[in-house]
């Protein structure tokens, strides 16, 4: 049976490389020597390190590596425990403050694993045993030695079987995941499938420490049908046998570097090792000296032996003798291409310009030469079919096979390019598929944590892979994704889509309506181009229209009381209407300014408030028998900017909303701080606000997203409310005693559930 190595890698990176760095190195062989020695890793993380620290880590591993690829074979002593003496002498163990590295090198070679450590990394064994259930085994707790001044201290030797995972990881994964979920996850799914789940699963946890580690596992390697399939005798025990028996055998480095001791270690190995091999002799024999390999890791390198460094002075001469060779060369080939292009030009014109000629002289019947000009014509043509009709039938044969052979070899070349274009296409299509679908459970997994920001990122990424993906042909992937996006970012932007209730359209022939205000259980709707203003009783359900006084409507406020409302005209003027009678009357209000532009009035507490976009000012007018007193400025803060201002609230503090989509809130006259959070997509333009003193929320009407947005009072996301009718609504009523809102749309009036 063949096997293939899987070793699937997985590496989130922290934001305080100091406090914690991990390093992660595998190095595929290149030469055929080379891969009889196996594939190289290291899984390193170090703990409040300098760089320098880091830089000479990094060294070490690399150092490893080079030495272990150019060391030669010694049948005493494996390859890596020479090596890692030689290191040992050169390096020690840093004595920093709070300094600490955890580290595993190894090689694997077919199902032969060789490895050392330091410090405490992850490092489990899972293995199957006969009840086809699967265990574990620590195979850094089984060889914890005391402390050792030594950098790698100890060497273990081991075998690897088809059904065992190996997994091997930086120490501070263990806050995160125990044993025995990791056995879970690593022995139910494919290792490259548990490597991306874990690693998606870091992903979300956003903090300074960095966490890295890799999934090794044995697979089988179908055969094909045409190759020879070799049954070798397999042996009992498996990989946790075998390890069990060479930990007991383990090589401690920092022992053999007594010459006195190094002796009687080999003759104890040696000892070991005589039963095992005899009765593995045929299958080790049968071992190929490399195996596929299935490997997934951005740190993965082939190794390159260090070439020795060329003599300066002979590269000078060669790069100087190769240009010199090069130039020549080039001159040689743009003379001929010159030259013959000259050539071809020359002809080409002097035959253009006689055809022309000739041409001329058969327009204009030149000295009467057109008739013998067209009879040679006639000629030439009539001598070329006859040269063709009498061409031998071998000769028409090959002509015509030819002719046939090159249709045909011009259409294969166009069908398999046509092929290549459309497998390309259909791979492109496949793996934009594949990473949208990477992004969709990217965007679940982070709504699950709440994490809002992650949802509307990868949910963003999804939806622009879907823009590029060809929705023609892949009509039904597109729906489905696009629908499954969107049901994630609903449920992040908190969206509920309500069915609204149309009490009555006014039609098109009716002015434009743009603003909307309620006494009791009277409606009243006004137009900014017209002084009709139409009513719609809620008791009786039927409209009706009165005739308000003229001028150019700009906004209407009704107070707390309901018992009078304060109708804006002409960015100035103030008139009340009394329900009881249904009068019109001009009330008396002056501002502080000769030029004004009064965009938005509100009534809090019998007094008025008017919004001045022209002069950034809100004014404060005492209410007064005729009307409202002179109007005083009551914005105080002069960094405060409201020109943009289009609708203005209060509850005590005031809040105006503008034209780039931000809130101002004030408080006695003073700016004070106020963003919306969780709001997706994020507020772009003005809209209609409104709360009160004794309401519990804000609200927000957004034209052009076609949502009434409700916020709580620090600016926070409640929910968002949508319906498929809405067009543009421009403005609405809050009854949030009742638990009901009036939204006015295209001279439509829309009744819905809060």
């Amino acid at each position: 049976m063949e096997y293939k190595l899987q070793l699937h890698e997985f590496f989130i990176e922290g934001g305080n490389r100091e406090k914690s760095h991990v390093l992660l190195h595998v190095t595929e062989p290149s030469t055929a020597e080379e891969r009889k020695k196996g594939y190289f890793f290291a899984v390193c993380e170090l703990n409040n390190a300098t760089t320098k620290d880091i830089i000479k880590l990094q060294n070490i591993v690399d150092e490893i590596e080079a030495r272990y690829y150019e060391a030669p074979e010694n049948i005493n002593e494996h390859s890596l425990e020479t090596i890692l003496k030689k290191i040992n002498r050169e390096n020690q163990l840093s004595d920093t403050n709070n300094f600490s590295q955890h580290c595993v090198i190894g090689v694997i070679c077919n199902q032969r694993i060789v490895f050392s450590f330091c410090g405490q990394p992850k490092m489990l064994l899972f293995y199957k045993t006969r009840d086809d259930l699967y265990k574990k085994m620590d195979l850094i707790s089984s060889n914890q030695e005391e402390e050792n001044e030594q950098l790698f201290s100890q060497i273990v030797e081991g075998k690897i079987t088809p059904y065992d995972f190996l997994f091997i990881a930086t120490p501070a994964l263990n806050e995160y995941f125990n044993d025995d979920r990791l056995q879970k996850i690593i022995t139910s799914r494919p290792a490259l499938q548990s490597a991306q789940h874990i690693e998606r699963v870091l992903s979300d946890i956003r903090q300074e420490i960095s966490f890295g580690g890799m999934v090794i596992h044995l697979k089988e390697d179908q055969p094909s049908l045409m190759s020879k399939i070799k049954k070798r005798p397999t042996t009992s025990g498996g990989s946790v046998k075998s390890l069990k028996n060479l930990f007991a055998t383990e090589k401690n480095t920092a022992d053999t570097m007594s010459p006195s001791l190094f002796p009687k270690l080999n003759e104890r190995l040696n000892t070991a090792f005589e039963k095992k091999e005899e009765t593995q002799t045929n299958s080790i024999d049968d071992t190929p000296s490399t195996m596929p390999a299935e490997i997934n890791s951005s740190h993965l390198r082939q190794f390159k032996a260090k070439k020795p460094e060329p003599n300066p002075s002979d590269i000078y001469k060669k790069i100087l003798l190769r240009a010199a060779k090069n130039s020549w060369v080039g001159l040689r080939y743009l003379v001929h291409i010159f030259w013959g292009i000259l050539v071809i030009l020359f002809k080409f014109s002097l035959n253009t310009i006689h055809f022309l000629s000739l041409l001329f002289l058969v327009a204009t019947n030149y000295q009467n030469r057109r008739r013998n000009i067209l009879e040679n014509w006639s000629k030439q043509w009539h001598s070329f079919v006859l040269s063709i009709i009498n061409l031998p039938k071998t000769t028409k044969i090959f002509f015509a096979s030819s002719f046939f052979i090159l249709i045909i070899f011009i259409s294969s070349i166009f069908i398999i390019r046509t092929s290549q274009i459309r497998k390309t296409q259909e791979k492109y299509a496949q793996e934009t598929i594949r990473q949208i679908i990477t992004h969709k459970e990217a965007a679940e997994s982070a709504l699950i944590y709440k994490d809002n920001t992650s949802v509307f990122n990868e949910s963003r990424t999804a939806n622009q892979l879907i823009s590029k993906l060809n929705c023609k042909k892949y009509q039904k992937e597109c729906t489905d994704l696009t629908r499954e996006i969107n049901n994630i970012l609903s449920q992040a932007r908190k969206e509920i889509s309500v069915q609204a209730e149309l009490l009555y359209d006014w039609k098109q022939s009716t002015p434009t309506l743009n603003y909307l205000a309620k006494i009791d259980s009277q409606i009243f709707l006004l137009s900014a181009n017209s002084s009709t203003i139409m009513v719609y009783d809620l008791l009786t359900k039927q409209p009706k229209i009165i005739k308000g006084p003229t001028g150019q409507f700009n906004d209407i406020y009704i107070p707390k009381e309901n018992d009078y409302a304060a109708i804006l005209s002409d960015h100035k003027n103030i008139f009340l209407y009394d329900p009881k009678n249904e009068s019109f009357k001009a009330a008396d209000i002056s501002y502080p300014k000769d030029s004004v532009n009064i965009t938005n009035l509100i009534i809090y507490n019998r007094r008025l408030y008017s919004l001045d976009t022209l002069n950034n000012q809100i004014y404060k007018h005492e209410n007064i028998k005729s009307g409202f007193g002179p109007g005083k400025e009551w914005i105080k803060d002069l960094t405060v900017n409201i020109k943009n201002g289009t609708s203005m609230t209060t509850d005590g503090d005031v809040f105006i909303s503008k034209t780039d989509g931000t809130i101002e809130k004030l408080t006695a006259g003073n700016k004070q701080l106020f963003e919306i959070s969780g709001l997706d997509p994020v507020l772009q333009n003005d809209g209609k606000i409104w709360t009160y003193t004794d309401k519990q929320y804000i609200y927000l009407l957004d034209s052009i997203g076609k949502r009434l947005i409700i916020l709580e009072k620090d600016g926070r996301l409640k929910t968002q409310i949508t319906s498929n009718q809405w067009k543009m609504p421009n403005s609405m009523i809050i009854d949030e005693n009742n638990k009901r809102a009036f939204i006015l749309d295209s001279n439509k009036l829309y009744q819905i559930n809060l």
